[in-house]
């Protein structure tokens, strides 16, 4: 079981999308899979972001 206060990783879940994009028997479904991983980045670069943001305050 996973541990719900571990920080989810975007990055691999953009990329594991995308290799499922990569793999779609269809127009479609690649679209919604490159969908999916686009947003997955956005919220990638977000925490990434916030991160940064909260490493400058602390010091």
């Amino acid at each position: 079981m996973s541990d719900p206060s571990a920080p989810i990783d975007y990055a691999q879940l953009a990329q594991a999308e995308l290799e499922l994009a990569a793999r779609s028997p269809n127009k479609e479904r690649r679209r919604a899979h490159l969908d999916q991983a686009a947003i997955f980045a956005t919220l990638d670069e977000r925490h990434r972001a916030d991160r940064e943001d909260g490493n400058r305050s602390v010091g």
